[in-house]
């Protein structure tokens, strides 16, 4: 019980700090003017994401603290001591048994939807970071081309006599003569 207890107030501290982290990067976004419309687009449905994953983690903290502080822990432990199958408490016991394997069916549902959110979240921050990637990539490759483009340039120039390049102009020359 006691680690159930520890591992439901972990999911919702966990849960609390990611949601008001999230909050604050939206209200932060939204104060920022200088940001690429990519960008925002981006960080804000990042934020999003990650807010709906906060969520559902204090949702499953939640149901797991409340299926120790409802009984429901108790209760379970309590019908392998009734053996008699056929007292009337054994047919509510049987209910009461399917109403358990439901609800943690539903806890680990939300645990699926919770690792599907963090996998797309995961996916759309590489596919944003490769695209950026990319951008870098051509970028310093345009200006490797340019360089290069300038480096054969000036060698064609000294090759050819006449076509050096003009040197430049004295800076110690006076232009005035001296008194």
């Amino acid at each position: 019980m006691a680690v159930g207890l520890l591992l439901a107030a972990a999911l919702v501290l966990v849960g609390v700090y990611t949601a008001l982290r999230q909050r604050r990067a939206l209200h932060l976004l939204a104060e920022e003017t200088f940001v690429a419309q990519e960008d925002r687009v981006y960080r804000e449905r990042q934020a999003r994401r990650r807010l709906a994953t906060s969520g559902l983690l204090i949702l499953i903290g939640g149901l797991i603290a409340g299926y120790y502080f409802s009984g429901m822990d108790a209760r379970m432990d309590a019908i392998p001591a009734r053996r008699n199958p056929d007292e009337p408490q054994a047919e509510a016991d049987r209910r009461f048994t399917q109403f358990v394997a439901l609800y943690w069916a539903g806890v680990m549902g939300l645990v699926f939807v919770t690792m599907c959110l963090a996998i797309v979240d995961f996916w759309a921050t590489r596919k944003y970071w490769m695209a950026r990637y990319k951008e870098l990539k051509a970028d310093h490759e345009a200006k490797l081309q340019r360089d290069l483009a300038v480096y054969r340039q000036s060698k064609l120039n000294e090759r050819i006599p006449g076509l050096k390049p003009p040197t430049p102009p004295d800076d110690t020359a006076i232009d005035e003569p001296l008194p």
